[in-house]
């Protein structure tokens, strides 16, 4: 456990490592947090096929293949998560999260920067010089990664549910 943060809800938030048992309540935020914040970005039609079941069965195969993330739990409630590890285009940086999502209602009260400073954390525990983060462009929360530091330093254009849609890079350099 890397502590406490303060929140307003009456139960204190906890930015946690997961494991196994977390994975239903990961698939979960990672699923609905995809459906709040991609609804006028992607295709509802992609957004309603995603399934709790397929992403939990994606996220327990992480874990059993030494794969590793970080809960933001209120109580028992999973409210946030985030995931990283060696980077998929190395010639940016060697360290890479590849997710970092809070439930929508829960915005603005300092889990994300609390994600992101634990995968932080770790990937310069594991040796990565630098950091990168993919955003899709059309996505607002690239202001989070933009007032956190994070220089763009990339851009690409992938389809996700049949839609063209770019995706911007930043960069953190340790």
């Amino acid at each position: 456990m890397l502590g406490p943060h303060r929140s307003d809800r009456t139960r204190p938030l906890v930015i946690r490592r997961a494991g196994p048992a977390d994975a239903e309540a990961i698939a979960r935020v990672y699923v609905d947090s995809w459906r709040q914040a991609y609804r006028d970005q992607l295709p509802a039609s992609y957004l309603d096929k995603l399934d709790y079941a397929a992403f939990e069965r994606h996220w327990r195969q992480t874990f059993a293949a030494r794969g590793w993330a970080f809960v933001a739990a209120e109580g028992d409630a999973v409210v946030g998560i985030a995931s990283g590890g060696r980077a998929r285009r190395q010639n940016l940086a060697s360290g890479e999260i590849y997710v970092l999502y809070v439930l929508a209602d829960r915005h603005g009260h300092g889990i994300g920067r609390g994600l992101f400073d634990a995968c932080h954390f770790e990937l310069a525990k594991r040796g990565h010089g630098g950091m990168l983060i993919w955003v899709l462009a059309s996505n607002p929360a690239r202001n989070f990664y933009e007032h956190l530091g994070g220089k763009r330093v990339a851009e690409n254009t992938l389809t996700i549910g049949g839609t063209q849609v770019r995706e911007v890079g930043y960069l953190w350099r340790d």
